[in-house]
């Protein structure tokens, strides 16, 4: 009976610093592509634009050689920010990966415990007398 009132005192407790989700809807963004007969020139163009970098985009590099001076510039300059953003990430996520899971120490052997330990005595027997010579 008491472990339950504590139980239950403990989850009063926890619940009355709970953060609760408001009951508002999302908003919901709806992208519908509209049918090529009721698009505009310009809105042709683009989605042109759009399909021809799809394929460009994934292209290997021997078929980006045979591509138009335009679209090649273009695949290179992605290419090269896509490298860049990566090495980036990757300095990140190593620099990260150190914070996380921090090299591990040896635990110390009995001996280098003693070793350490008669280190320490030498050196306050010599802060000591020295300090008793300066008096």
């Amino acid at each position: 009976m008491k472990t339950a009132a504590v139980f239950v005192s403990l989850f009063a407790g926890a619940s009355a610093f709970g953060v609760t989700r408001p009951n508002v809807p999302s908003p919901v963004i709806l992208s519908a592509a509209l049918a090529e007969d009721e698009m505009t020139e310009q809105q042709k163009e683009i989605l042109g634009i759009q399909q021809k970098w799809a394929q460009v985009r994934f292209c290997s590099d021997e078929e980006a050689g045979k591509l138009e001076p335009e679209w090649k510039e273009a695949y290179d300059r992605f290419n090269e920010k896509y490298d860049s953003d990566m090495e980036r990430m990757t300095e990140i996520a190593e620099k990260l990966q150190k914070m996380i899971e921090p090299p591990k120490v040896e635990k110390k052997t009995e001996g280098q415990r003693r070793r350490d330990k008669w280190a320490k005595k030498q050196a306050i027997a010599a802060v000591r007398a020295a300090a008793a010579a300066g008096n």
